[in-house]
């Protein structure tokens, strides 16, 4: 007789991090802002306000708790360029767990620069190689941009690891994406064949990195939270239970907030979404003002709210209460038109030569 797993995951997360325009600040919109990426030195390159110390003190607070914790980033820069990269990290003081890379040179020779934007086999392809070759269970935290295709990436892979997007259905996503060629395509199906440690996607979380509408971000679910900046998603990951009170001082206090600024970003966080409210903050918010960061402030939730928060976590458990059951699955043939970078191109044509 099989033995029968345990239904509860090992205490263990995984952070999986895009690098250009999530962690780095870099110019990958126009074919010579990449050209220039592979000659950049580790000190000529900058890191978003608030990231490295969220991705440090998101380590910390797991330890704190008994968990274990692996930091892994996966980019369409070219290897080319991984010496600077890992000297960077290594600057910003990150134990970094693994760093994947896209072979864009390849493509630029071989003048295939339609692959040069289109990364949803190469990263989806990486991510589910990375994910089936671990050795434990445990939770994952993905961390994206919206510029080009990571919210939909990362829901894709969520759906896979968690098993709930079976072959036949993802191989026409991915074609109608453009992802045609078959060495993306059949690793792709060897990752979703094969077995690894069990997975659960906690969050997917998106640096809005473009002026887009919230709503763009909806047909997502529940599972997908945008921010504006890391003080944003310091508070979001705090109200999930991934990041202690202490842990949102140490970014706030990394980028210079201000309690204008703390405001802000809290009223924003509270306002934003109808299942997370200003309760969820009130640990953040308390030691935001301890720390002389905040100003005491009349907006707070009711008290009973805020004692049941207090209660939620003494006992061990996030301030914001887990989803009972998975989400349904998202409407995979709206957001191949909506995030899909060959989709995109095909509006803009067609919107050029409407207006001709």
């Amino acid at each position: 007789m099989a033995e029968r797993r345990s239904s509860v995951l090992n205490k263990h997360t995984v952070q999986r991090w895009d690098l250009d325009k999530t962690y780095l600040v870099s110019d990958t919109d126009s074919l010579r802002g990449l050209l220039r990426i592979p000659f950049e030195r580790a000190r000529d390159k900058r890191t978003l306000p608030g990231v490295t110390a969220l991705v440090k003190q998101l380590r910390r607070s797991g330890a704190e708790n008994g968990n274990t914790t692996s930091v892994n980033f996966v980019t369409a820069s070219p290897p080319q360029i991984g010496r600077a990269i890992r000297e960077k990290l290594l600057m910003d003081g990150l134990e970094v767990d693994e760093l994947r890379f896209k072979n864009q040179i390849q493509h630029l020779v071989r003048g295939n620069f339609d692959a040069l934007r289109e990364h949803v086999g190469f990263k989806l392809s990486e991510l589910l190689q990375s994910a089936r070759a671990g050795k434990r269970d445990g939770e994952e935290l993905l961390f994206g941009d919206d510029w080009e295709s990571d919210p939909f990436i990362y829901s894709l892979y969520a759906d896979v690891v968690e098993g709930r997007l079976v072959w036949s259905r993802l191989e026409g996503l991915l074609t109608r994406v453009g992802v045609n060629g078959a060495g993306y395509l059949q690793s792709i199906r060897d990752s979703v064949a094969r077995e690894g440690p069990r997975r659960r996607v906690r969050a997917v979380c998106i640096l809005r990195a473009r002026p887009r509408a919230a709503a763009e971000f909806e047909p997502f679910g529940r599972r997908l939270f945008w921010f504006d900046s890391y003080l944003e998603c310091a508070l979001i990951l705090h109200a999930l239970g991934h990041l202690d009170a202490k842990g949102v001082v140490e970014v706030a206090t990394d980028i210079e907030a201000d309690s204008a600024i703390l405001g802000h970003a809290m009223d924003e966080v509270s306002g934003r979404w109808a299942y997370l409210g200003r309760e969820h903050l009130t640990l953040a918010r308390r030691a935001l003002v301890i720390a002389g960061l905040l100003e005491t402030s009349t907006k707070d939730a009711s008290w009973w709210r805020r004692l049941r928060v207090h209660w939620r976590v003494a006992t061990k458990r996030s301030p914001m209460a887990r989803m009972k059951e998975s989400p349904p699955l998202p409407d995979y043939d709206q957001l191949v038109q909506l995030w899909a970078h060959r989709a995109r191109r095909e509006r803009e044509a067609a919107a050029v030569q409407a207006a001709e």
